[in-house]
């Protein structure tokens, strides 16, 4: 993976995403534990519905604003406000205070609000400065750098949260701190919006007499992309069914695997249904990082079109089959599949994505891109609700169906890019002459 020959812009984000990811892991899986504690599951869940209509009204708010006045100013404002708002909540959760209402409703809301504005302009800006060429290798880095900051703070976070969470909330500020300080520094702004286009923009809203229906056009534009709205639809069953595997197939091996079993017939090793849920959280962690790299190399050599494919089939059939085996053993050897599927469609199809995008609504394009996969997210609610009514059969058909639609649909939209490719190849030629 070229890491040094990436444009420096890239090199700085990767470097403080790597950071700022590895410090937030290790508080972020531990938060809903920890406000149960203080204020009940109720309200706690309550709480984080409020939480997710905050990152889903800024990702809207972000998109648009970053493709009206580039991507650095949008980025740097919500680098400060996410570092205001822990330093906050270090303070609310102190030694000397315990004040969970202060933190959600002062703070977390406007952390949250911060983090889904900032999600457009990052992955635009990451867009902005690299080249069809290249993309495939820099969301493959991103990726295995994103996994491993996971790993390593969700293990720092797994032994000093109970008894650190302060000090923990503190490192959270403190690197989101160093990364506004390089970032405003060191970073150069990658989008300044043509001139005509913000005239335009504003003799719209004068026009309308309304910011909003300015903002709602712009997302009417991008919904008018058809391909890019095939992309998003097929993406929201891979993260659905991803999602599952701490819902719906966690209570299922819950139930089902109440009393430890032997894990391998060679091997002394009893676990229970929660054991094997952490061990294949954990499989599917350290595969990704092992994995990335050699698989990389492997693959290079082949079509995208080929790669996705045929990872989307290895990782649609390793969740349906985790969705449905009892067996301990059978289980990880089909978390080792799903995994490599992971490993080897995500990379292209970041690329893909960053390929379809409009260059002058890519902040707007990557929010709905986010909506859609909250949408996916949230989708966990209606699994466990089917799946308390439905066989788990039922629950394994749905995840092969998702899945079936889904290669459909990637074989439909890397068939269209495909001819639109060859179609500018074969213009360009007889432009250049002209």
């Amino acid at each position: 993976m070229r890491f040094w020959k990436f444009d420096s812009n890239i090199q700085i984000r990767l470097m403080l995403q790597f950071l700022t990811t590895m410090a937030s892991m290790t508080v972020t899986p531990y938060l809903i534990v920890f406000f149960s504690k203080q204020l009940g599951t109720v309200v706690t869940g309550f709480m984080f519905l409020g939480v997710m209509a905050a990152s889903v009204a800024g990702s809207f708010a972000g998109g648009y604003v970053a493709d009206r006045i580039g991507r650095k100013k949008v980025i740097v404002v919500c680098e400060a406000v996410i570092f205001l708002s822990f330093l906050g909540v270090a303070f609310a959760n102190s030694p000397w205070l315990q004040l969970p209402y202060v933190t959600f409703f002062f703070l977390f809301l406007f952390h949250n609000f911060s983090l889904g504005a900032s999600g457009p302009a990052y992955q635009a800006f990451i867009i902005d400065v690299s080249h069809p060429e290249n993309r495939r290798a820099i969301f493959t880095v991103s990726y295995w750098l994103n996994n491993l900051a996971v790993a390593l703070g969700g293990l720092v976070g797994a032994f000093l949260f109970d008894e650190h969470y302060f000090a923990l909330f503190l490192g959270v500020a403190v690197s989101i701190a160093i990364s506004l300080a390089i970032t405003i520094l060191f970073i150069k702004e990658t989008y300044v919006p043509e001139k005509h286009a913000c005239s335009a923009s504003r003799k719209q809203r004068q026009k309308d007499s309304s910011f909003m229906t300015d903002v709602m056009g712009a997302y009417k534009e991008v919904l008018k992309h058809r391909i890019f709205l095939l992309f998003t639809i097929a993406n929201l069953f891979i993260i659905a069914v991803e999602e599952q595997l701490t819902n719906v197939i966690g209570l299922r091996l819950g139930k089902e695997i109440p009393e430890p079993e032997q894990l391998f017939s060679f091997l002394a090793i009893q676990v229970d249904g929660m054991n094997l849920l952490g061990l294949l959280k954990t499989e599917n962690t350290l595969l990704v990082v092992c994995l990335t790299v050699l698989v990389s190399y492997v693959v290079k050599s082949l079509r995208d079109r080929t790669v996705l494919l045929s990872g989307l089939i290895l990782y649609f059939c390793g969740y349906a089959w985790i969705s449905y085996s009892s067996s301990p053993s059978v289980l990880l050897i089909a978390m080792f599949f799903a995994t490599l599927g992971e490993v080897m469609h995500i990379p292209v199809k970041q690329a893909l994505l960053a390929n379809m995008v409009l260059d002058h609504a890519r902040s707007t394009h990557m929010a709905v891109h986010s909506l859609f996969s909250i949408v996916g997210v949230s989708s966990a609610g209606v699994f466990i609700l089917a799946s308390a009514w439905v066989p788990n059969v039922v629950i394994t058909g749905m995840f092969v169906g998702m899945g079936l639609i889904c290669l459909v649909l990637f074989h439909r939209i890397t068939k269209k890019v495909g001819q639109e490719q060859e179609t500018v190849t074969k213009a360009t030629p007889s432009n250049a002459t002209a």
